[in-house]
C-alpha cells in the first residue's frame, strides 16, 4: 500500500445556502413591493381597513425576514463554523415566531373583517372602522410578541435548530415544559389557521349564494374576484403554515423526534407564506386582471365584445376598482 496515500473523511453534508437567500431576496422584495404599491395607489384605496391590513402583514413579515435572514446567511457564509451564542439564539427564535405567527394572526383577521362586512354589512358600517384596525393591529403585534416571548418568560430557552441556521421554540427535547409549551403552540396555530378557514369558507358560500340569488353582471362579476381571492387565501396559507404546526403538535405527543429536515422544510415552506401573501393581496389584484384583459385585446387575443356584452356601464367606467372594496354593489357591504 502507498504510504503516501492519504484517506481523508469527508465532511458533513450541509443543506444548501440557496432557499434560505432566495426567502431573503424575495421576502424583502416582495413586502417592499407590496408597501410602494399600497402607497402609490394610496388615493384609490383611500387606506379602507383592508388595505391597513395588508400594510401590517407586510410591515410584519418583510420586517420578520429582514431581521433574521441575514443572520441565517452568515452561518452559511462561514461554512457552518458559526455558532449562535444562546442570547443569539434566543433573538432568532423571537423573530421567526412573531413573524410566523404574526402573519397567521394578520391573515386571521383580514378574513374576520371580510366575513363581518359581507354577512354583516349594516354593523360594519357602523363601526369607527380607522380607529377599529388600528387597534386591531397594534394588538396583533402585542399578541405575537407575547406568543413568541412566553417560553423565555417562563425561563426555557430556545433551541438551534438543524443546520444550525435557525432558532425556535424547544420542541424537540424532552421534558414537560417544553411538551406542555409546544403543544400549546401547535393548538394556538391550529385554532388560528381553522378559524381562517371556516370564516373564508363561509364567505365564499355567501358569495355564491347571492350570485344564483341575483342575477346582476356586476354582481357575477366582482363575486367571481372575491371568490378566486378568498379561495387562494385558504389554500395557499393553509399549505404553508401547516406542515409546522404538524410538526410541533407530532412532537409534544411524541409521534415525530429528531431535529433534521423534516424541520428544517417545515419552517422554510411557513417561512414563504411571508413570502407569498403580499403577491396574493396587492399583486392579484382586480387592476392587473383588468391590465392583463387590456393588453390582450391591444394584441388581438380577445375580442371586446367577448368582455363587453352585458357588461353595465359602471364596471366600464371603473375597471380600477378592487374586487374586496369595490363599491359597485350594495350586497357585497365593502368599506367606505
Amino acid at each position: 500500500m502507498d504510504k503516501n496515500l492519504t484517506i481523508s473523511t469527508p465532511g458533513p453534508e450541509w443543506p444548501s445556502a440557496a432557499p434560505a437567500a432566495l426567502l431573503l431576496v424575495f421576502g424583502v422584495t416582495g413586502n417592499v413591493l407590496a408597501l410602494i404599491i399600497l402607497c402609490c395607489s394610496s388615493k384609490n384605496h383611500k387606506w379602507r381597513p383592508f388595505y391597513r391590513f395588508v400594510c401590517g402583514l407586510a410591515i410584519t413579515a418583510g420586517g420578520g425576514i429582514l431581521l433574521s435572514h441575514p443572520i441565517v446567511m452568515v452561518r452559511y457564509g462561514t461554512e457552518f463554523k458559526f455558532n449562535y451564542p444562546q442570547p443569539l439564539c434566543d433573538y432568532m427564535a423571537f423573530i421567526f415566531m412573531f413573524t410566523i405567527f404574526g402573519s397567521a394572526v394578520f391573515v386571521c383577521a383580514m378574513s374576520l373583517d371580510r366575513f363581518i362586512a359581507i354577512l354583516y354589512p349594516h354593523f360594519y358600517n357602523s363601526l369607527t372602522k380607522n380607529r377599529r384596525v388600528v387597534s386591531t393591529i397594534v394588538g396583533v403585534w402585542i399578541f405575537a410578541a407575547f406568543l413568541s416571548s412566553l417560553h423565555l418568560i417562563v425561563g426555557l430557552k430556545s433551541l438551534s435548530f438543524f443546520p444550525g441556521s435557525w432558532c425556535f421554540l424547544d420542541f424537540v427535547e424532552d421534558g414537560t415544559s417544553n411538551r406542555i409549551l409546544a403543544l400549546f403552540y401547535s393548538l394556538t396555530g391550529i385554532m388560528i389557521l381553522a378559524i381562517t378557514i371556516v370564516l373564508n369558507t363561509t364567505v365564499i358560500i355567501k358569495v355564491c349564494y347571492d350570485s344564483r340569488q341575483k342575477n346582476m353582471c356586476i354582481t357575477k362579476k366582482n363575486n367571481t374576484y372575491i371568490m378566486v381571492f378568498l379561495f387562494l387565501i385558504v389554500i395557499l396559507f393553509t399549505s404553508c403554515i401547516s406542515p409546522l404546526l404538524i410538526t410541533i403538535f407530532g412532537h409534544a405527543i411524541g409521534t415525530i423526534s429528531g431535529n433534521g429536515l423534516l424541520e428544517l422544510n417545515a419552517i422554510r415552506l411557513s417561512i414563504s407564506n411571508s413570502i407569498i401573501d403580499p403577491w396574493i393581496y396587492i399583486v392579484f389584484r382586480k387592476d392587473t386582471f383588468e391590465y392583463f384583459k387590456r393588453m390582450a385585446l391591444t394584441l388581438g387575443l380577445i375580442s371586446e365584445s367577448s368582455t363587453t356584452s352585458g357588461t353595465p356601464s359602471s364596471i366600464k367606467e371603473n375597471p380600477s376598482s378592487d374586487p374586496i372594496d369595490s363599491k359597485s354593489s350594495k350586497d357585497l357591504a365593502n368599506p367606505s
